[in-house]
């Protein structure tokens, strides 16, 4: 496990010339003869031992420490900047340099000139910007760095249309989940050792689990939602369990958090969905009372502003954004579970009936697919697991959906789901007091029906 203040390896060292270079992932893997994965990997550990959350930082700091040297003029038609391991190495690649001007002098190499001053300008403001990463990035737990290299192959369960994919790294449930392009995140939630502030992307098309930079705030009973390529997490309740206001955004590209406008009153259990121009926190719980609250956020203002309020108050909610339609399906109401379904007409500002699922279920999780299809799955208590349930927003229908883990799953609740185009994750969750690691996945275009069993002689 890397540890701030810890020397780089030759290997981390490496990587970081060919970053400082420009050079992608995939470009550094192929320059050094190593997987895209494992880039990842040396760059998560140079981020955790200069303390940084950037590429750009982590240059700048570079150059602070000595590891790496910028070329003066006369060596701007080099190969870049040389970097070394020990102070000794530094020096003596100090006495070997080639001072004259000379013909270098006038092929100028302009890319490494900018990079120059940028790191000037870096430096002169790192004072500032560090202060402000410490006053704001609290991590209240670092992740080992995980990483997943072994061959895996997804197996079918039985007939169905249901896979069984790769294990999370370890069990989870009431966490945050998202995806953007082919990768899912899996954002904070619970363990078996208490709540996390823990970020782990899958990778769905090579099947590898990576650690990411954790989430500032541990908070468990929380939802995400994309919004302009960051990942949105609204409220939750903290270790202590208090509900909170905090509102914090992960952006992917950067692997860095950022904090925006708390909520308005701290809301643990909500439903957030986003319609791509907007973030909608929808119902929870406030630590005394459940919600009927419904919520925008305004990204170019940073501000939030109340809409009409949900028909029902309730918690752990599942639902998804159709069109102009947010829909608010199931719940907890303090009592039991709900089949209430409703949706917000983002035209009309109004709320709306919709037919109910045949099952009452709270900590479910729900995808929509096509942009008129709706996946609910999970949510249940008792000791038998439901069905999943499938609307089709067009027939305004409910049918039933086969889910054969059932035989060994007698009740899921807390679970995330989300799509990757038209394949459904379903991951972790809990049975009873057991934190599950299960991650199934549903191919949807190709998606059986059944009729579940019903008493009686046929």
């Amino acid at each position: 496990m890397a540890e701030q203040g810890e020397p780089l390896s030759e290997r981390e060292l490496a990587v970081l010339v060919c970053l400082v270079d420009g050079s992608t992932n995939r470009e550094i893997a192929q320059t050094l003869d190593i997987s895209p994965n494992t880039v990842k990997v040396h760059l998560r550990n140079i981020f955790t031992k200069l303390g940084v959350s950037s590429r750009t930082e982590a240059t700048t700091v570079a150059i602070q420490q000595g590891l790496l040297t910028v070329p003066t003029v006369g060596e701007l038609d080099g190969d870049g900047p040389s970097f070394s391991s020990s102070a000794e190495d530094q020096t003596a690649d100090q006495d070997n340099e080639d001072t004259g001007a000379g013909e270098s002098g006038t092929q100028l190499n302009w890319r490494w000139l900018l990079l120059g001053l940028v790191i000037l300008i870096a430096i002169s403001v790192g004072v500032v910007a560090g202060a402000i990463l410490s006053n704001n990035g609290t991590i209240e737990q670092t992740p080992e760095t995980q990483l997943t290299t072994e061959l895996f192959i997804e197996e079918p369960m039985g007939s169905s249309n249901w896979l069984v994919s790769r294990s999370l790294p370890s069990g989870r449930a009431n966490m945050a989940v998202a995806a953007i392009g082919l990768d899912l995140y899996m954002i904070g939630g619970e363990v078996d050792a208490g709540v996390v502030n823990l970020v782990d992307v899958f990778e769905t098309d090579s099947l590898q689990w990576t650690s990411m930079s954790p989430k500032p705030t541990a908070a468990t009973d929380t939802s995400a939602a994309v919004l302009f390529g960051e990942i949105y997490v609204p409220g939750g309740r903290l270790a202590d369990g208090r509900a909170t206001a905090v509102v914090e955004a992960y952006s992917p590209a950067n692997d860095a958090w950022r904090p925006i406008a708390p909520l308005p009153f701290p809301i643990a259990g909500s439903l957030a969905l986003s319609d791509g121009e907007n973030l909608y926190v929808l119902g929870g719980w406030d630590g005394q009372e459940y919600l009927d609250s419904a919520l925008v956020y305004d990204a170019e203002s940073d501000a939030w502003r109340s809409l009409p309020s949900l028909e029902q108050p309730r918690a752990q909610a599942a639902g998804g954004v159709v069109g102009d339609r947010l829909y608010v399906i199931g719940g907890w109401d303090g009592q039991s579970n709900l089949t209430t379904c409703e949706y917000f007409d983002l035209l009309q500002e109004s709320w709306l009936p919709c037919d109910e699922p045949v099952q009452p279920r709270a900590g479910a999780g729900a995808a929509v697919v096509n942009n008129n299809t709706l996946y609910l799955l999970g949510g249940s208590e008792s000791n038998e697991m439901p069905f999943g349930e499938v609307y089709d927003l067009q027939t305004e229908e409910w049918r039933s959906l086969e889910m054969p883990m059932s035989e060994t799953l007698k009740s899921w609740q807390d679970l995330g789901v989300v799509n990757v185009e038209t394949r459904i994750y379903a991951l972790g969750g809990r049975q009873g007091d057991e934190i599950l690691d299960d991650s199934y996945v549903l191919i949807t275009f190709t998606h059986r029906t059944f009729l579940p069993a019903v008493g009686g002689d046929s």
